[in-house]
């Protein structure tokens, strides 16, 4: 909170709060200073869920969407007349959104916005530049305290509010705002103040908003853009410019001196418990960590920039820009990412599994000897997980601009065990991943960059020749050679295979085959051609349901300790 105070829930929903409580924005009926916890009456057993603060005012909401005020109401932020309510000592329910559905808040210096469950966005408290939206400014002495209801033509997905400024994202990620644009941080090419809920037609794809008095952050699918008046600047940007990704790290810093204060992650050992490394990837270790508030685990990768060479630094930057583009089930999601103390924390889903443990286990849970053959179940469950790779690489390179991996290896492919959209496979560690320009005759940035892991790297890029894309699919074919147990350099073997599936492993051999070729990379199949031919690699869940030993190989994975063989076999045959 504004001023250094503190309010929190505990689980027998009693509400305390301490600090310097001025104008009694901690509720507890004075404005004296409280040095320890103290017991606020008002709040508990309301089953308050959360607080949104402004300058020395505090909104809380609870579980049925009621509100609560307390704190200064001078511009009438409180909901409640200031001429005869200057301020709420103790939190008193504002009644006039008991029945409107508020399913977020945002608090400024002196105004606040709503956003209701069918689209409506409220505006009242402080209106001296017209951030309210109402058409007009109103002078010092003028207030509104009874909320204006605006109805807009698209969705409304979210709204912010910061000093003298108001902004709502559509959920087709378009913005408006209105309020004050002195130095352009409103992101409209033209000073002074916004009236209305006005349009910004030069940016799209806007997933969130941080704002300081005299400049904006808008967090897009594209990566950052910036509106105003930032840092030493002597000119403000006067409409939404991007960030080159190349932004040196003092500038990252100064972004995160001034959103800190909207940052949850802030303080990251008071926030979340280090267990262990789980591993080293691309610039930096990854730890599971577990957050304090909620118990909810999380991969967090930590680079100390202080011992980093520009190349690193702007290697972790690359990866930063490239996770917060990708949004799919394809990819690990990215949750947060922030400067603290010389460390870069890219925060991310936890996976336990990776296609590693996988391989590492999946002869052993199929009972399968290493001279033996594959049955039919355990290549049937490595043609559905390479299937899935294929799409999650697909995705990448059909995304705009493309993308190249560049580090594709067993590692890097995680399983999620809630098949969310009942896909289990994902891609991370995209520290050495780059956009390609398609429209380029060459990839000349990268031309010479030998990059990857060992083994998996296509021999244009070990060598140092120009490459592109088709270098992912050399090494999707060396994962398949592990996937399929598949030695590409012994036809014999495959000739030598009595299986009933035979042409399927053989089509999956000259497949991979395909997917090497050297040194005709160019001639490399594109995963939608891999894909298109999954009929003649894979078997059909058919075949798969109707062998006679189904149940009893089906019961053994489900008894296993590695519950991905069952759930794939399981969800994959119904």
């Amino acid at each position: 909170m504004f001023g250094l105070n503190v309010l929190f829930i505990t689980s027998d929903d009693m509400v305390y709060g301490f600090g310097n409580n001025s104008e009694g924005c901690l509720g507890l009926g004075h404005n004296s200073p409280i040095p320890s916890p103290e017991l606020i009456p008002e709040l508990c057993h309301q089953n308050i869920q959360y607080f949104v603060n402004g300058m020395n005012f505090v909104i809380a909401v609870n579980a049925v969407k009621n509100l609560y005020g307390f704190g200064t109401n001078t511009c009438g932020q409180l909901g409640r007349n200031p001429e005869t309510h200057r301020s709420n000592q103790k939190p008193e329910l504002i009644p006039w959104f008991t029945d409107k559905n508020v399913v977020q808040i945002s608090c400024a210096y002196v105004h606040v916005l709503a956003l209701t469950g069918d689209g409506r966005v409220f505006s009242w408290g402080g209106n001296s530049f017209s951030q309210l939206g109402c058409g007009h400014p109103t002078q010092g002495w003028e207030h509104m305290y009874i909320p204006i209801g605006f109805q807009f033509e698209y969705p409304i997905q979210s709204v912010y509010c910061y000093t003298s400024t108001s902004f709502v994202i559509t959920s087709s990620g378009h913005v408006l705002s209105w309020g004050d644009n002195s130095c352009h941080q409103l992101g409209h090419n033209i000073s002074g103040v916004i009236l209305k809920p006005k349009a910004i037609s030069t940016i799209s794809g806007v997933k969130a908003i941080t704002s300081t008095e005299f400049s904006t952050i808008f967090h897009t699918t594209n990566g950052l853009y910036l509106s105003g008046l930032f840092g030493d600047m002597t000119k403000p940007i006067k409409s939404p410019k991007p960030i080159p990704c190349k932004l040196v790290v003092q500038q990252m810093l100064q972004i995160n001196s001034y959103i800190g204060d909207n940052n949850e992650y802030t303080n990251y050992n008071n926030q979340f418990i280090e267990s262990s490394p789980i591993g080293s990837g691309g610039f930096g270790t990854v730890f599971k960590v577990t957050h304090k508030l909620g118990g909810k685990i999380y991969a967090v990768k930590r680079l100390q920039f202080a011992d980093s060479n520009e190349d690193t630094k702007q290697g972790v930057l690359e990866e930063v820009n490239s996770l917060s583009k990708l949004d799919s089930d394809f990819v690990v999601k990215y949750e947060d990412s922030y400067l603290e103390s010389n460390h870069l924390y890219i925060q991310m889903q936890f996976y336990s599994q990776s296609l590693r443990t996988v391989l590492i286990d999946k002869a052993i849970v199929f009972g399968r000897q290493p001279e033996d053959q594959m049955t039919v179940f355990e290549y049937f469950t490595s043609c559905e997980i390479f299937k899935e790779l294929l799409e999650c690489v697909k995705y990448l390179h059909e995304s705009d601009p493309p993308v190249i991996h560049r580090n594709l290896k067993p590692e890097n492919i995680l399983f999620d065990p809630n098949f969310t959209s009942n896909r289990c496979v994902k891609l991370c560690d995209f520290g050495l991943a780059i956009d390609h320009n398609i429209h380029r005759q060459t990839v000349s940035p990268f031309v010479h960059t030998v990059c990857g892991t060992f083994g998996y790297i296509a021999p244009e890029v070990l060598m140092g020749k120009q490459y592109d894309h088709k270098s992912d699919i050399y090494s999707l074919s060396i994962i398949g050679e592990e996937l399929f147990g598949i030695d590409l350099q012994d036809w014999k073997l495959i000739e030598a295979k009595k299986l009933s599936f035979k042409k399927c492993i053989q089509s999956i051999y000259g497949t991979l085959l395909d997917m090497m070729s050297t040194p005709f990379w160019r001639q490399r199949p594109e995963c939608r051609e891999v894909l298109a031919k999954h009929n003649e690699w894979s078997i059909d869940k058919t075949v798969v349901t109707k062998q006679n030993n189904f149940h009893e190989v089906f019961n053994t994975l489900k008894s296993n300790d590695n519950s991905v063989f069952y759930e794939i076999l399981f969800r994959k045959t119904q």
